[in-house]
């Protein structure tokens, strides 16, 4: 019975009807096997609700707008997967369970800021498009969304391709008008704007001060990614953060940078502070993992960062997490603050409260050994994040925080 009720849901819809359908549940997924299913999904829910299809002039923008809620539910879902995916890496203690093997899942099949910072534009341009008058909203709806061709949006409308190009032009302009204007605060995030030097004003809000929005550069093919802050790292050759990672090849946005990079780290650091070695993703050699100060590095370190004329914005007395690779000349180094933000507490708590300032660290006592409490705060309420961990090892002692 549900096969014959499937078969009849695909013949609803002429071939280009469904290819149209097609198109636009891949623009919002990325992901050509998940569009067929959701394409099969709508005709489903469109066959069973034909009923309140009213106005057949209407049929193409009616199915449009069931497929994009259609995907937008298939984007909560697997927004809600993932996050029960790392929820289970980080709570299980079922040897079966391989973390690596949840981690490289995740990274590799779904990656939950490309797919939410999808569907925040998605739902932003939705907005946009409610504030425009119906014919306008209209027009742009059959000509960008369900991808009709000029001469039959003018066949429908009784004009010629020139009026409806026209009318299009216009309409694109509206658009851009609301969205730089009623709704400029929510599209701001989205606008990379060039900065000095070659530097982008990125959608990221620095982690220390939580005043300005993180200023990148970024090299896709070499999985290259630098941060700075106009307060906290001002200078020319200042930066907060200097990665190039294989893990950061092919990967764009700056968002889904910080995603893949959260989790290479927590893979990565947290794993060798945990086995106290980690094996070389260059060499396969294994090496150790260690906390100290900058000063306590062997020349060949602080020489091979010299080389980059970069002057770490965290160069103080505080201790680093380092891990060197000296027949790869590779250099790992990470601050506690930064790696307690990756931990999936870490990461739901940046989740929750996209702008945060770090507070300073205070070296305690839990339990009778030296601790060390690092905070976090949100800047736009109340929300805190306090981590508590081994002063000699960094081994988590206590969280407190980072829910919704």
């Amino acid at each position: 019975m549900e096969q014959q009720t499937l078969a009849v849901a695909a013949n609803f819809v002429s071939p280009e009807e469904r290819m149209r359908l097609i198109r636009l549940c891949l623009g919002m997924t990325g992901n050509i096997d998940a569009a067929e299913d959701l394409v099969q999904e709508t005709l489903l829910e469109a066959w069973q609700h034909v009923y309140a299809l009213r106005d057949q002039a209407k049929r193409s923008q009616w199915l449009a707008g069931i497929a994009r809620n259609v995907c937008l539910r298939w984007l909560r879902k697997r927004g809600r997967d993932a996050a029960h995916l790392v929820d289970l890496r980080a709570r299980s203690d079922d040897a079966e369970i391989r973390p690596a093997d949840l981690e490289d899942a995740l990274a590799d099949d779904f990656d939950l800021e490309v797919e939410l910072e999808h569907k925040e534009l998605v739902e932003l341009l939705d907005r946009a498009l409610a504030l425009l008058p119906a014919e306008t909203r209209a027009v742009l709806v059959k000509r960008y969304v369900e991808e009709s061709p000029l001469a039959e949006l003018a066949g429908q409308l009784g004009t010629n391709t020139s009026a409806v190009a026209m009318r299009l032009q216009r309409g694109k302009l509206a658009l851009r008008r609301v969205l730089t204007t009623e709704l400029r605060h929510e599209i701001a995030p989205y606008i990379l704007t060039p900065a000095n030097d070659g530097w982008e004003e990125t959608p990221i809000w620095c982690h220390l001060c939580g005043g300005h929005r993180l200023q990148g550069k970024r090299d896709a093919a070499q999985g290259k990614l630098l941060f700075k802050c106009p307060n906290c790292s001002p200078g020319a050759n200042e930066v907060l953060s200097y990665n190039n990672l294989p893990a950061l090849k092919g990967i764009k946005g700056y968002k889904p940078l910080v995603s893949r990079l959260k989790n290479w780290c927590e893979r990565n650091y947290w794993a060798a502070l945990q086995n106290g070695s980690i094996v070389c993703e260059g060499c396969g050699r294994s090496l150790p993992v260690a906390i100290g100060r900058l000063a306590d590095s062997p020349e060949w370190a602080l020489s091979r960062e010299r080389e980059e004329r970069l002057d770490w914005q965290w160069d103080t007395p505080d201790r680093v997490v380092t891990i060197l690779c000296a027949p790869c000349n590779a250099v790992y180094r990470t601050t506690f603050g930064s790696l307690a933000l990756c931990l999936p507490e870490g990461k739901q708590f940046l989740q929750s409260h996209p702008r945060i300032r770090t507070l300073p660290s205070q070296e305690i006592e839990a339990g009778g050994r030296p601790a060390i409490l690092s905070r976090f705060e949100s800047v736009n309420d109340n929300a805190r994040l306090t981590v508590v961990s081994d002063y000699e090892t960094y081994k988590i002692l206590r969280i407190d925080g980072g829910g919704q």
